[in-house]
């Protein structure tokens, strides 16, 4: 799981990259002020990714999964309506929400590999007792 933590904490950090370098208003690459948000939300959810790394590493296993499947579910709430909400405005004729939408779909997608071994983990856990 530890290296499951860590490659989360890398993907998050990659895409919140990504969304503050491309500004679909002006179709240049370079900081998008718009994007700071996105950064910010990547940033710590890799950070606590990193943290549950950590924990899991130094045999903390069942605060490092339950922990991360409730900081795994906020990262969902956040980012799911805001997504489905920047869809719907591209599709309305909002057409620089292309690159917000995909950027945080991307978010959502990368975690539910993580969300998924989560609750594999949790379950065999659970089997076991």
């Amino acid at each position: 799981m530890t290296q499951k933590f860590v490659f989360h904490g890398g993907y998050m950090i990659v895409i919140g990259v990504i969304a503050v370098l491309f500004n679909p208003h002006t179709g240049h690459f370079g900081f998008n002020p718009d994007a700071k948000s996105g950064l910010i939300v990547t940033g710590l959810f890799a950070l606590i990714s990193y943290f549950w790394a950590l924990m899991y590493s130094r045999q903390a296993y069942k605060l490092a999964i339950y922990g991360s499947i409730v900081t795994t579910l906020l990262l969902f709430a956040g980012t799911v309506p805001r997504g489905v909400n920047a869809w719907i405005d591209y599709v309305h004729g909002d057409t620089a929400k292309w690159f917000a939408a995909t950027t945080i779909s991307l978010v959502v997608i990368g975690s539910l590999p993580l969300f998924t071994a989560l609750l594999r983990h949790l379950r065999s856990d659970l089997q076991k007792s």
